[in-house]
């Protein structure tokens, strides 16, 4: 008698406890959140743009990087008077597979060198200008004064029209052709493109290029007087 009255007691609890969690999601349900606070009102996605609320976006990536990059080429970009969201991503790479790397690409460039030299072509400015960049780059890799990294820029636009984004988008090229980067529209990838260009480190697009410590370090936003941290790490200090 004694444990059927307490399994009818435990009953009534459970019962009592599942009621309670469905008024309190049921009151939950009716709150806004924080995701719903900073939610755009509609995302729409084409093949080349989309729309973000009332407003177009457009992501783009840069393929094409000159031979040499100087400090503050990201700059113009940085400091342009346009809406966008600017990503850069860096992976670094085991040494050990860079040099075994460089060392085939060496060979075939040693080899190109001596098939053009026997078939009497003229010199080859750009091979001879690679195989020394290799070089180079293999000598100090082997000094320890560089690293190799992977890197990725990414670049989303924004604006109140087509038109108007179009227009920037086009602003945003001549930039980044003044300083010989060369850029493309993410089509078919403009979800994944957004993606990569928000807060969440997600690295959808994956095109990236390989650069060494001296390159990278160019790109870190010295010339920018609006991007500050205060509790950020201090890389140098500018004397001039």
């Amino acid at each position: 008698m004694g444990k059927k009255k307490k399994d009818a007691v435990d009953i009534a609890a459970q019962q009592r406890a599942q009621e309670q969690a469905e008024v309190e999601q049921a009151f939950l349900t009716g709150i806004n959140t924080l995701r719903d606070l900073i939610a755009p009102s509609s995302l729409e996605f084409h093949s080349s743009y989309f729309r973000l609320g009332t407003k177009y976006g457009q992501t783009i990536y840069v393929y094409g990087y000159p031979r040499q990059l100087y400090t503050g080429w990201a700059s113009p970009i940085l400091n342009a008077d346009e809406v966008l969201d600017v990503s850069m991503f860096i992976y670094p790479v085991e040494t050990e597979i860079v040099m075994k790397n460089l060392r085939r690409k060496v060979t075939q460039l040693e080899a190109d060198l001596s098939i053009n030299n026997e078939k009497g072509k003229t010199r080859d400015p750009a091979l001879e200008a690679a195989l020394n960049d290799a070089e180079e780059l293999r000598d100090q890799l082997q000094l320890g004064a560089e690293k190799f990294f992977r890197f990725g820029l990414y670049l989303t636009i924004y604006a109140d029209s087509l038109d108007e984004l179009n227009f920037v988008r086009s602003k945003i090229e001549t930039m980044l052709g003044q300083q010989m980067l060369f850029s493309k529209v993410a089509s078919s990838q403009q979800e994944q493109g957004l993606k990569a260009t928000i807060p969440q480190l997600s690295d959808q697009l994956q095109i990236r290029r390989n650069m060494n410590t001296g390159a990278i370090s160019t790109s870190f936003p010295f010339t920018s007087a609006d991007l500050t941290q205060e509790n950020g790490v201090l890389y140098g200090v500018n004397m001039h």
